[in-house]
């Protein structure tokens, strides 16, 4: 009797190699999903430093917490029991949802009124920071986009006015309220103060019509990742978060539902992984997308981008 060689062998068992090669891709994409599952389930239960956040200090400081997510991780952090110092450059709205939350929640509120557009925003916080005692945590939340009008039409580009003020907010806010931030940190004696870092899932792909708003958030997750490799030895936490769409003002032409939660249930959620991975989108349904998202090629991701910016366009 003849023995076999390899190649014979898998010539004669090619179907049921086939078979068994489809079935360990489904098994390993599908224990990726229960991993998801288990990172917001008991992963948070075993691992999330969200109720350490009071040890580690008196006030949090978010940025561009006049609405939206920053509105909502000031509130969020309020129910800590946390201190908190509000920045944007709408006074009115900002004194508004500070003494809500001062009232609500029983913590003191401190505002501080900055464009961070403009070069000289940090001269005005740097001393309001110094006078706070200890710090919990930083959210470096501020951030805008380029108007959509100006990427939909044949021949329009930004100017160079919208791309200046996008850099600087987007990029120059979350390294200036960084190194303002981070020395008194690592100075103080609370376990697990953190910085918590809004990027977004489209500086993970290639993202036609997003591409300067892209590319400042994907600026934010490698300056993330650069600081951990740093300050890892340093019992500071730093946490990326990616999430998809969140409805807010910014992205009212999309309806609020599972997939696009409002901003205080992305929020609620995204606090919750605090301290149990360093990059996430924070909320599950978003890992969720994300998940099957990436598995698209980027010839078909751009295709569907194409498609929702033509959907879009009805709303400029």
């Amino acid at each position: 009797m003849s023995t076999l060689t390899f190649v014979e062998l898998i010539t004669e068992n090619r179907l049921l190699l086939l078979t068994a090669l489809i079935v360990s891709w489904i098994s390993f994409k599908l224990s990726q999903l229960l991993l998801i599952y288990l990172k917001y389930t008991v992963g948070v239960w075993c691992l999330s430093k969200r109720k350490t956040l009071r040890q580690a200090g008196e006030w949090a400081v978010v940025t561009g917490a006049s609405s939206g997510i920053g509105e909502a991780y000031a509130e969020e952090l309020a129910t800590e029991g946390l201190n908190i110092m509000l920045i944007s450059n709408d006074e009115k709205q900002l004194s508004s949802v500070a003494k809500r939350i001062a009232n609500t929640y029983n913590v003191q509120t401190r505002i501080v009124v900055a464009d961070f557009t403009k070069n000289d925003t940090y001269d005005i916080i740097r001393p309001a920071i110094d006078q706070l005692s200890t710090i919990a945590c930083l959210v470096n939340n501020v951030g805008m986009g380029l108007p959509l009008e100006l990427f939909t039409g044949e021949m329009n580009s930004p100017n160079e006015e919208s791309i200046r003020n996008i850099i600087h907010c987007n990029i120059l806010s979350t390294v200036m309220m960084t190194s303002i931030i981070l020395p008194k940190m690592l100075t103080q004696k609370g376990p697990n103060p953190g910085i918590i870092n809004i990027a977004s899932y489209s500086a993970l792909r290639t993202t036609p019509y997003l591409t300067v708003y892209s590319s400042t958030k994907a600026f934010i997750i490698q300056f993330c990742k650069c600081l951990i490799a740093e300050k890892y030895q340093k019992n500071v936490i730093i946490q990326i978060l990616c999430p998809l769409t969140i409805y807010t003002s910014m992205t009212k032409h999309e309806k609020p539902s599972y997939f696009n939660p409002s901003a205080k249930s992305f929020v609620h959620s995204a606090l919750n992984m605090y301290g149990v991975v360093q990059q996430t989108t924070g909320y599950i349904l978003h890992e969720y997308k994300a998940y099957f998202f990436d598995l698209l090629p980027t010839s078909l991701w751009i295709l569907l981008t194409y498609a929702r910016v033509n959907a879009r366009k009805k709303y400029v």
